[in-house]
């Protein structure tokens, strides 16, 4: 089995997986997979068409939308990286002197470039607007890590940006038109780094984008985590690059873990493509997973559109392709395993799900993976005065001195507990890697500032919906999945009450949304089909991804047809082979009618 990522990040997002089968048809993959809260949207030159382009008021007007600007950066003569586009004053500052408007950032002081009024050719109620320095745009980013910047190298040394930025490096993106800067990115920045790679400007054919895509290719796309074209249209309204070119070539991105974004771009024949919510929406249905935009405000409401208009009876074989299918394993690799081991982590990994790892904190604060709240089901043998205690009360050398793995076979004897470091070093591994972090007591600064580097491969869960909303203020590039219990704590019957508080707040900081549900003999479920697909319809139009657990008949064919039946789209199981046995199963019926 293959596991591949879904967009991400980075996030984007990664998926889960299920071996390819013969019978699968092509569902026509497109961000309703995603969760809305992860779909990028760079506003190019920030937010440029709305404010003065690569100002203050720009950025904040974009980050208030809840977008990415985009800025470009020169060096003044004297050393100072700055923000600002054009190679000379002549389009911003109408008004100056001939000398002014032909010189460049790179021929000025910084004191000469600060003198210049570069908002008033917008309005006079941008007049004053200054060019910016890295350094205010650091600032701009400490003020709230929730904000994020892309940075278009335009003449700047590349070592002085890394050191000028490393204080929030977690909150840049580079991007370039150049793959080998990328490249060049990526080596000063090995510990974290992202970047996009740009394409197009509206002029690329079809044959134009293979080519450059062969070059990708050949260079194994290093440096790249995410990929833009840019798209026109032509006198005739035809997509330029094709359609087909477009999709054929944002599957490959998405095969390789990369994000793949367009732009529609501004041309003679497409001249207020940036204004089109139709345009945005095929390029949605394309397989866009993030966008550049001259008009954020625009493509946010093509994006909220098309999740709104997701149809009532959406099934996941018309819209998930096969080898896409989410599946969680619980607990690790649920019944099959030993619960919490890094083997059992790795296990799941190479079976194509995703881990759940349970957290605590030892009694000296380090950070362990294990369920219980004590050692009385996972070390039957030990004494009574361990058996009777919990990872609380040990230290990080006592608790890993423990055998977690026998109980589960001789052939598992001598497991232990993982702890953070070794799950973050697993992921670091292999960017396309995800684990589920169930917090049980855990401290948030901690584990937020120990995972920095690997936040966008972390889906916090957990079934209080206000530690969600707390873990986002340490790490708001993660992932949050909120489970809600029908079975221990709560009747079927109030799940609807419980899930119309958490939409009354518009499912704020969600990735996921997991439902338990139980099923008996007969298939009958509870709760039932109908409240299932009302929950999973209305976290659809609103992007995020709709998961059951199934607490009862996990390991039998007809819970997962009726789960399926009713909507879902993602799973989680204690039992990962037949789990993935079921969903080979159901795209082959339902592809069979």
């Amino acid at each position: 089995m293959k596991l591949l990522k879904l967009g991400i990040a980075a996030a984007l997002v990664a998926t889960f997986v299920v071996a390819t089968t013969s019978f699968a048809v092509d569902a026509q993959w497109t961000i309703r997979n995603k969760a809305r809260e992860t779909i990028t949207v760079v506003a190019h030159r920030g937010a440029g068409d709305l404010a003065p382009e690569n100002c203050v008021s720009s950025l904040e007007l974009t980050w208030s939308m809840g977008g990415i600007p985009e800025v470009d950066v020169r060096t003044t003569k004297d050393g100072h990286i700055m923000m600002f586009h054009d190679g000379n004053f002549q389009r911003v500052c109408p008004n100056e002197s001939e000398d002014v408007r032909n010189a460049s950032v790179e021929s000025l002081t910084y004191e000469e470039v600060r003198k210049l009024d570069i908002g008033s050719f917008r309005g006079e109620q941008f007049k004053g607007e200054k060019v910016v320095s890295i350094e205010e745009i650091v600032e701009e980013l400490k003020k709230d890590n929730r904000r994020e910047i892309v940075i278009d190298v335009k003449k700047v040394d590349f070592k002085a940006l890394s050191d000028a930025v490393k204080d929030v490096r977690f909150q840049v993106t580079l991007t370039s038109g150049n793959e080998d800067d990328l490249a060049k990115w990526a080596d000063l920045n090995p510990g974290y780094y992202d970047a996009t790679l740009w394409m197009g400007l509206g002029k690329y054919t079809d044959e134009d984008v293979e080519k450059r895509f062969q070059t990708l290719r050949e260079k194994d796309f290093k440096g790249i985590k995410r990929l833009q074209i840019h798209v026109a249209k032509d006198a005739d309204g035809n997509l330029k690059p094709s359609a087909e070119c477009l999709r054929k070539h944002g599957d490959e991105c998405r095969r390789r873990g990369i994000e793949f974004q367009t732009m529609p771009w501004r041309t003679k024949d497409c001249p207020k493509a940036e204004q089109d919510v139709e345009f945005i929406k095929t390029l949605i249905r394309l397989g866009s997973m993030g966008f550049g935009s001259d008009r954020p405000d625009v493509t946010f409401q093509a994006i909220d559109e098309f999740y709104a208009e997701s149809p009532e009876d959406w099934n996941l074989v018309e819209a998930i392709p096969l080898d896409e299918v989410v599946v969680q394993g619980h607990r690790g690799m649920g019944n099959e395993e030993p619960e919490g081991t890094l083997e059992t982590f790795y296990s799941a990994w190479s079976h194509g799900l995703v881990p759940e790892a349970d957290i605590r904190m030892t009694s000296d604060g380090r950070i362990m993976s294990f369920h219980d709240n004590d050692f009385k089901r996972i070390i039957p043998d030990a004494p009574e005065e361990i058996r009777a205690r919990g990872v609380k009360d040990f230290s990080y050398d006592e608790c890993r001195k423990l055998d977690v793995g026998a109980y589960k076979g001789e052939q598992f004897k001598g497991q232990k507990m993982a702890d953070l470091e070794e799950m973050i070093a697993a992921l670091k591994e292999d960017p396309t890697r995800l684990i589920f972090f169930d917090v049980k007591k855990v401290d948030f600064k901690i584990l937020a500032e120990a995972t920095q580097e690997v936040h966008s491969q972390i889906i916090l869960a957990s079934s209080k919906y206000d530690e969600i909303k707390e873990w986002k203020k340490y790490a708001p590039r993660s992932k949050a999945m909120l489970w809600m219990p029908t079975t221990w704590s709560g009747t079927p019957e109030d799940l609807e009450d419980r899930f119309n508080v958490i939409r009354d707040q518009n499912f704020e900081g969600l990735f996921g949304l997991q439902v338990h549900v139980t099923v008996d003999e007969n298939g009958v479920v509870k709760p039932s089909p109908e409240v299932l697909r009302r929950c999973g319809t209305a976290l659809r139009k609103k992007g995020v991804i709709f998961e059951t657990l199934s607490w009862t008949n996990g390991d039998k064919y007809q819970t997962y047809k009726v789960l399926f039946d009713a909507g879902c789209a993602s799973l989680a199981t204690d039992y990962p082979t037949e789990t993935m046995d079921a969903v080979r199963r159901y795209y082959q019926e339902k592809n069979a009618k």
